[in-house]
Parts: C-alpha cells; sequence; structure tokens
C-alpha cells in the first residue's frame, strides 16, 4: 500500500512531523467549523453539484428515450394505416366520373366508376389518403384505420341509417332527380 501524501514529505525530508501534524489539525478544525456553522465543505459542494449533475442528465436520457419511442410508435403506427389502405384499396381503373371532397380547406376530385360514385354516396366507401394519393377503402377499413390515424381518412359519407327520424322526414321532402350530376 502507498503511503500517503505527509509521510512521502516526511520521509523525503520536505517536511518536519510538526508541520505534519499542525497541517492535520488545521484541516481538522477548518472541517469541524464548517460543520457547526452549516457552511459545506468543497468536497460536499462538489459531491452534492455531481448529484445534480447526475439527476439533470438522467432525466434528459428518459425525455429522449420518450421522444424516440414516441417516434417509433408514429412510424409503427403510419405503416400500419399504410398496409391497411394499400391492402384493401378499391381499383379505379376505368373511372371516368368526378367524386369531389375537401381536404385541408381544399377541394381534391378523383376519377371513380359510377358504382363507386353510388357507393361513395351511400357510404359503403370511403377515401383515404395513401401518401401524396388517394384510394377508396371499403367504409369498414375505413372505421379500422380512423381509430389509429383519423387524418388518414379524408372523406366518408354519413350513411342514412345514422340519421335521426325527424332528419329523414325533413331529407324526404327533397327528392334528387335522376339525372343530377355533382
Amino acid at each position: 500500500m502507498s503511503k500517503s501524501l505527509r509521510d512521502q514529505l516526511m520521509g523525503a525530508g520536505l517536511a518536519t512531523k510538526q508541520q505534519a501534524l499542525k497541517a492535520k489539525t488545521k484541516t481538522k478544525k477548518n472541517k469541524q467549523q464548517a460543520r457547526k456553522s452549516g457552511e459545506m465543505t468543497e468536497q460536499e459542494k462538489r459531491r452534492i453539484e455531481l448529484e445534480k449533475n447526475k439527476q439533470a442528465q438522467i432525466e434528459k436520457d428518459r425525455d429522449l428515450n420518450r421522444q424516440l419511442e414516441d417516434e417509433r410508435k408514429a412510424k409503427a403506427l403510419e405503416a400500419q394505416v399504410r398496409q391497411l389502405i394499400e391492402m384493401n384499396a378499391v381499383s379505379r381503373i376505368g373511372g371516368e366520373v368526378e367524386y369531389k371532397f375537401v381536404v385541408d380547406k381544399k377541394i381534391k376530385k378523383i376519377y371513380v366508376t359510377d358504382d363507386q360514385l353510388n357507393k361513395l354516396g351511400r357510404g359503403l366507401l370511403a377515401v383515404g389518403v395513401l401518401g401524396e394519393d388517394f384510394a377508396i377503402i371499403p367504409s369498414q377499413v375505413a372505421a379500422k384505420i380512423s381509430e389509429r390515424m383519423p387524418e388518414a381518412v379524408v372523406a366518408q359519407e354519413v350513411e342514412a341509417g345514422d340519421l335521426t327520424e325527424e332528419e329523414k322526414d325533413w331529407y324526404a321532402d327533397f327528392e334528387i332527380p335522376d339525372d343530377l350530376m355533382w
């Protein structure tokens, strides 16, 4: 085991035994006075500061981990929604009729077939966002997507079954001609 600095200085002849005792008692007195007066020694101050820094770093790491976890969950959710839309998208090939809907206060349009337009109007189909493009999806799939990410379903008509009797009676007064195209 190595000697203390005091012992090494005495062994080298750079300090006497009296000087070593005097320095030892002086440091002891300083520590006792600091304790009595409520002051902290430099070592205690450093220890407390290190503990504070350590706690701050732990909290910072937790926040960063939470943020990374939230980003990971958002990406996974987005991938699920994308997969649901891609797997259940109804083909719009041969669509010649415009279907217009509102996205972010802008009117967008897609071309659909007459049958798809009819189903969109009755609420059997809905329009979902797939990147910058739009896809037609069944309303059951749109409901599942809305649970996960509501902004992914941009156009879904309310089914007539969702109207109250009073609303149905009111709408019954207004007949829509068969040849009317929007």
